[in-house]
């Protein structure tokens, strides 16, 4: 199998290679776009050329962000190679679920300005992605990978680094936008900021509101399901001031909440089902540049409560209480110091130290016909801590050689120490073309939850994997075509699963499974002139081995809701000094999703069509500041399931305008 990626991803690379030559040679010496030119951190925790790096890294830039004002982050984000983001596509306020090359959810670390984030009151440590406004970043930098040598827990499959806005060219500048759309949408944004000799500020402030659609799909035409309503506001303020030439300390405040009513269950309507998230995310640090050292220390409290009302006006025929609320608390502490020491021009080596504690809280009521129940888990009960200190060496234009080595040695409260190790070495086989070799493990702590609560296990140890990556790149002349070709295979130890006891609790949370997967990546994109190309590929397959019986093992295809296959292809013209216009078309292969049916009190297995999905972007500058733009999506009305029994998006619409001052 492992040959056979291999012939197909070298015969892809040179079957999209003369289309790309052919671009470049058009569009010789009028590109804009500098692919490999960009600069980027996440990879090395460092500010690096992404040419200079062998790892998979792709950067969301400022332009594409531009043009997604009508979207939100998870649409953007599923758009990418390699990631599915289900819910994505539907209701506002769903929450989503990010699956890097297959792996599940909880396997991926999101990172706010660098700063790790997340829930410690769900139940994978999941970051809620509805809590972040698109309209507040500047780029995004997608690391593929094992990377916890660099990150610590929960980046099994990769890292998202979501950057904020804070690139700013006078003392005083700023942003409003406003839009309205399909399903009684309407938004608003004002973004403040500048920049003086010593000082760079930036406060942004951004308000959602959507009528919405019922979240649950009317299965049996019955009518009279509600649309579910979505309201959401964001609030981000950052400080950064220079003591000295050489120093420099940083400061941020964000503050995120939101509204959303939700439906009963797949294709179950409730007309008084709510759910309620509030984010406290605060921070500072400071930078020392000196000629040959780079010291930084970063810290950040996050704080998330979240809130499941189900109240007494409307009971569903299949809801076991009349009335339930749940109350969810978790609290996290970060800090992080780390220096980067540079020998010469061609090696750096990064040695660091990082603190991650965290706890959670729940609390739950519901009024049924057996009375009144309450259970309740106390954040004292759940802190738990991980140290860790980590170290990576850096060699970078020795000839056509690069490398990177390092490793990270992790402390855990509960579970004990763990190593990492990730090892990375580059070619460059032509001035054009590169190949790369990324070998690395990786870990995920277990969670708060699955560690303290009713059905928790203190002795569960990590879910540990091994990740392998060979790819090439080719990219022209003047870099501003490139295509990428990537065969990635993954193996995950003691997979952390839930299984029935024969008494009560009746379950508990183990170190049980398996999890293999395998899958090829393609990437691409040009530009010839006033057209830009992109697209991508994604193919990735995935098994779990289990024991069903004692002595018996089996294993069988488990990537639920995410397709083997997916297409992105993307066309961009500028028709005049003030038009553009850009067309998406996405495909998704078929998928499976297990379904609990209410009527019957059982799961079972059910397959997702494949679905085929147009949208097209028009912009038009009135002036040099002011922009009108209208984002029409789903141009073809498809109905399609991301998750079985709740509706997605049809064709719908945004229309805004955007001035900058």
């Amino acid at each position: 199998m492992l040959k056979a990626f291999k012939t197909l991803v070298l015969a892809l690379t040179l079957g999209t290679t003369p289309i790309l030559v052919r671009a470049q040679n058009l569009s010789a010496d009028s590109a804009e776009v500098k692919f490999l030119d960009q600069v980027v951190i996440t990879a090395t925790k460092h500010e690096r050329k992404q040419v200079q790096t062998g790892k998979v890294l792709s950067v969301i830039n400022a332009e594409t962000l531009r043009r997604s004002s009508g979207q939100s982050l998870s649409e953007l984000l599923s758009r990418q190679v390699g990631i599915t983001v289900n819910g994505a596509q539907n209701n506002l306020g769903t929450n989503p679920d990010i699956y890097i090359r297959g792996a599940g959810t909880g396997y991926t670390l999101i990172l706010l300005d660098g700063i790790p984030v997340n829930d410690p009151a769900n139940l994978n440590n999941n970051y809620d992605l509805n809590l972040i406004a698109i309209d507040q970043i500047e780029r995004i930098e997608i690391l593929k990978g094992g990377q916890s040598t660099l990150y610590g827990s929960d980046a099994l499959a990769g890292v998202i680094n979501i950057i904020s806005k804070q690139r700013f060219q006078k003392p005083f500048e700023g942003q409003a936008l406003a839009t309205i759309g399909s399903y009684g949408t309407w938004k608003g944004h004002l973004g403040l900021g500048g920049q003086t000799t010593k000082a760079t500020y930036n406060v942004q402030y951004s308000h959602l509101n959507a009528q919405g659609f019922s979240s649950a799909f009317d299965e049996k035409n019955q009518g009279g399901y509600d649309n579910d309503g979505f309201v959401e506001n964001n609030l981000s303020t950052q400080l950064k001031y220079r003591l000295a030439k050489d120093l420099l300390i940083k400061g941020l405040v964000n503050y995120n909440t939101y509204q959303a009513d939700i439906d009963a269950g797949a294709f179950v309507d409730d007309k008084d089902y709510t759910s309620s998230s509030n984010n406290l995310l605060g921070g500072g640090g400071f930078v020392l540049d000196k000629k040959y050292l780079r010291l930084t220390l970063n810290y950040a409290y996050n704080a998330t409560e979240r809130v499941f009302e189900d109240d007494s006006t409307s009971v569903p025929a299949t809801a076991f209480a009349k009335y339930a609320r749940t109350d969810y608390r978790g609290k996290s502490n970060f800090i992080e110091t780390y220096g980067n020491f540079k020998f010469g021009e061609k090696m750096e080596f990064l040695l660091g130290l990082e603190n991650r504690s965290q706890n959670m809280s729940q609390v739950y009521n519901s009024v049924s016909d057996f009375g009144n129940s309450r259970e309740e888990l106390t954040a004292d009960f759940t802190k738990s801590s991980l140290f860790s200190t980590f170290a990576s060496l850096n060699v970078r234009d020795l000839g056509i050689f690069g490398l990177e080595i390092g490793g990270r040695f992790n402390q855990h409260s509960e579970f004990g120490s763990y190593s990492t190790f990730n090892l990375n070495p580059y070619f460059f086989l032509h001035q054009q073309l590169k190949a790369f070799v990324n070998w690395s493990s990786s870990f995920k702590a277990p969670t708060q939850y699955q560690l303290f609560s009713i059905y928790g296990n203190q002795g569960l140890q990590p879910e540990v994997g091994i990740n392998l990556e060979l790819g090439t790149q080719w990219f022209s002349k003047d870099q501003s075509s490139q295509v990428r070709a990537v065969y990635f295979v993954r193996s995950i130890q003691d997979v952390i699963i839930f299984r029935s006891t024969s008494g009560p609790p009746f379950g508990q949370y183990a170190n049980f499974n398996q999890q293999d997967d395998a899958g090829l990546e393609l990437d691409g994109q040009s530009q010839l002139g006033k057209l830009k190309l992109g697209f991508n590929y994604t193919y990735v397959d995935g098994k779990v081995s289990t024991e069903l019986r004692p002595g018996r093992d089996t294993a069988y295809f488990n990537l639920i809701r995410r397709p083997k296959h997916a297409i992105n292809l993307n066309f961009g013209y500028l028709v005049g000094k003030k038009w553009e216009v850009s067309l998406a078309l996405r495909s998704v292969g078929k998928r499976i999703d297990i379904y609990f049916d209410n009527n019957t009190f059982q799961s079972r297995q059910v397959e997702l069509d494949p679905y085929l999905t147009l949208d097209l972007y028009q912009e038009y500058r009135v002036k040099p500041k002011l922009k009108l733009f209208l984002d029409l999506r789903n141009l073809g009305n498809q109905q399609f399931f991301d998750t079985y029994g709740y509706n997605s998006r049809r064709f719908n619409f945004t229309f805004g305008l955007s001035h900058k001052f």
